[in-house]
Formats: C-alpha cells, structure tokens, sequence
C-alpha cells in the first residue's frame, strides 16, 4: 500500500516552524517544529483515518529538514 503526506508551511520565524500535513489539501493537520531542539509537536490532527500514522510520517521528514537547516515551503513524505 502506497503512503503519501503533503507539508506545506504555514508559518516560520527564528523559533518555530508551523506545517500543515496530511493527504491532500482538503484535509490537513498542523505540526510545529522547535527549532533548537528538533521537537516536533502535533497541533491539530489530520481529519482522516489514522491520524497518528500521518503525523509521524510527517514529523519524520520535518526532522530531516531540520537535520539540513532547510525548510521548504512545500515537501513530502511517500512510500
């Protein structure tokens, strides 16, 4: 089975950075990332099934981008 998460960023300044994640745009969820720590923070959840599974699938790729200083204002996580 074919996994796909959508991330676009919302919001960014020296501390955070705020993205909105899930399968489509029709149904998205909001994630903040701290930037000194690499915590990532679930803010609202995906309105689907399975919202945990996206989340964490989310949160993975954020933590990439911060591992690389570089954050996208459009990305993904596939499977």
């Amino acid at each position: 089975m074919a996994f796909y998460v959508l991330l676009l960023k919302e919001h960014e300044d020296d501390q955070y950075v705020v993205y909105k994640f899930g399968p489509h745009e029709e149904a998205l969820g909001r994630l903040r990332l701290d930037k000194a720590t690499g915590v990532v923070d679930e803010i609202d959840p995906v309105t689907t099934i399975n919202p945990q599974a996206f989340f964490n699938r989310a949160a993975v790729k954020v933590r990439q981008h911060w591992r690389t200083g570089n954050f996208p204002d459009r990305s993904s996580w596939a499977s």
